[in-house]
């Protein structure tokens, strides 16, 4: 059952990606933050006091931090989601599990499996393949994408470090209030008015981030951490799917190769995972 709320989730990311590269450079991307933050606070809120759970976590400089890599990592992955094409992004995102997988030993003092380095050195190989054979060609998109990534994995590992003091919607919780304070403040001053059409957009991307949220929340409770990851690539066929039925996108071959070699590291990191969890299971 966790596999398929992980499918699911994978899929609401996967839409409100799509829904993000909708909006575009029309609205500037600190505003299309805080809206997104601003609008999903209330449910996370309601759901929190429904079920009798704390709003505010014991944490409080752990979150702060996770809030600052979360921040920084939805900033440069809505800039590369608007500057290059759907599939590319996606693919480039995949690479954040490898990201963990090497920090976790400095961050976490959790040790690496050494069949967990080939996973990583695979997936990096197919990020150098996505963003062109050239070091010099490589794009500013291209750069932010894979720094979104990093910052991304550095978010997860501090919610690793919150999940020990506490629960996993005030964590989602105080990570949007914080999110929508810094990015509120920046976006007073480029405050760009959405028409009707950009406020059904941004309420889709609000929706579908929430949505994913708590259902790859259920999906972790509810399955191993392994098979979860696992589910989670099936977010690259949707992004494929979107990006050639509305912008005509196809990826050119050292994409196909690149993001297949992601997925192959993914794997491997996958199986890593579950011989090393074996042991503990006996």
């Amino acid at each position: 059952m966790g596999v398929i709320y992980m499918l699911l989730a994978s899929a609401s990311f996967a839409t409100m990606s799509a829904l993000v590269k909708l909006v575009g450079t029309a609205i500037p991307i600190q505003e299309l933050i805080f809206l997104r933050c601003i609008l999903a606070l209330p449910f996370f809120c309601c759901y929190l006091l429904y079920q009798n759970k704390p709003l505010v976590v014991k944490a409080r400089k752990t979150v702060a931090v996770r809030s600052l890599f979360g921040f920084s990592a939805m900033i440069g992955f809505y800039y590369a989601l608007t500057h290059m094409g759907l599939a590319d992004c996606i693919f480039l995102g995949r690479i954040q599990p490898l990201f963990i997988a090497l920090l976790a030993p400095f961050v976490l003092g959790e040790k690496t499996p050494r069949s967990a380095w080939l996973a990583i050195t695979t997936g990096l190989i197919g990020v150098a393949l996505i963003m062109k054979p050239s070091l010099v060609d490589w794009p500013i998109a291209a750069w932010v994408a894979l720094g979104a990534a990093l910052a991304g994995a550095c978010a997860h590992l501090m919610v690793r470090r919150l999940n020990r003091t506490d629960t996993p919607g005030a964590i989602v919780l105080n990570f949007l209030f914080l999110t929508a304070l810094a990015s509120g403040g920046c976006a007073l001053f480029f405050w760009v008015p959405p028409s009707f059409r950009q406020w059904l957009a941004i309420c889709g991307i609000a929706l579908f981030a929430s949505l994913g949220q708590s259902l790859m929340t259920m999906a972790y409770r509810l399955d191993r951490a392994p098979a979860v990851a696992a589910a989670s690539y099936s977010s690259i066929i949707l992004s494929l799917f979107y990006g050639y039925f509305f912008w005509g996108e196809s990826p050119r071959g050292l994409v196909w190769i690149g993001g297949v070699l992601i997925v192959c590291g993914g794997a491997l990191l996958v199986k890593s995972r579950i011989k090393v969890s074996e042991p503990a299971r006996m």
